[in-house]
């Protein structure tokens, strides 16, 4: 298996940084069993509110985390992905109690892609409004098929959301006409403790800086934010060509995916590298008046093969 890694970032340069990692994963870089033959890859975006500081500490420690999950070594990497988030927010909740407020007041959507390319199995976890679309391409390689958004937006107006905030002692608030929990328009990320227990059910004048959203009394207070991971599970397979995009929502919130995969797929038989067919979007969407920030990492797979 290569020890190679291919790692970048963008930054549009509108607001909050918006992290990409994307890599061939290796033992000695992520620390996974010495005897895999497998080849493994894994794609992610973080999109980060308030500061870049929990996006950027999720971009460097969710990999270790999840190959160090006793899960991933045994192949079920669905409860891998999930107690990885988990175990971030523990992490950053250590950070917040020894020396900083941040993670309490700041967060990051996630939108995490693991492939195990010698088995076949593409398996995706997200928490928040980022999002993973796979499709297929036809004989000609430019037109999409079988196009699947992976992963589920997380809003706090979503009945299911509302209720779930409801259950755990918060509530939710139209005050800037879009639905939020306290100042969130998402329902699910990391970080943002402020909304989580054991945060939320600390003394009201410590988390009232931050505007916490709490209706309950602290002893009633569950996780009004959630870090339960979405995941979705496709088998690949060797004889189909594949386009895996992932992105942030200044571009899935703005661009109809089947478009998109389309305009991917004639972009690469007109002989564009994926990075370069991810930057031009990147580029495209951020240049709209008013968008977000823009961020997109665009896969080809020929097969199990990218």
């Amino acid at each position: 298996m290569s020890s190679s890694e291919t790692v970048f970032l963008i930054d549009t340069g509108a607001g909050t940084v918006n992290t990409i990692l994307l890599g061939h994963l290796c033992p000695d870089d992520y620390q996974f069993p010495a005897d895999t033959e497998d080849k493994l890859a894994l794609f992610a975006i973080f999109d980060g509110h308030g500061s870049a500081l929990v996006a950027e500490h999720a971009r460097k420690t969710l990999p270790k985390l999840l190959v160090n999950r006793p899960e991933f070594k045994a192949g079920d990497y669905e409860t891998a992905i999930r107690e990885a988030f988990f175990d971030e927010d523990k992490i950053l909740l250590d950070k917040f109690l020894s020396d900083s407020i941040e993670p309490a007041v700041t967060g990051t959507t996630v939108a995490l892609c693991f492939a195990n390319l010698t088995k076949g199995v593409l398996v995706v976890g997200n928490l928040g409004d980022s999002h993973i679309v796979l499709a297929e391409r036809d004989g000609s390689g430019n037109k999409p098929r079988n196009v699947q958004r992976l992963t589920k937006a997380h809003k706090p107006g979503q009945a299911d959301e509302k209720a779930r905030i409801k259950e755990a002692g918060g509530s939710t608030n139209t005050r800037t006409g879009t639905t939020r929990v306290g100042t969130l328009n998402m329902s699910r990320a990391l970080g943002d403790l402020q909304y989580k227990n054991p945060v939320n059910t600390m003394d009201d004048d410590m988390t009232a800086k931050s505007k916490t959203a709490a209706v309950a009394s602290p002893g009633d207070r569950g996780d009004f934010l959630s870090n339960e991971a979405h995941l979705a599970r496709v088998n690949l397979s060797p004889d189909k060509r594949y386009v895996l995009v992932c992105s942030s929502d200044g571009v899935c919130d703005t661009t109809d995916e089947k478009a998109l995969v389309t305009h991917i797929m004639k972009s690469s038989s007109n002989g564009e590298r994926a990075r370069d067919i991810a930057q031009n979007i990147v580029n495209s969407t951020a240049a709209r008046i008013g968008s977000d920030n823009s961020t997109c990492i665009v896969v080809l797979m020929d097969g199990t093969k990218t």
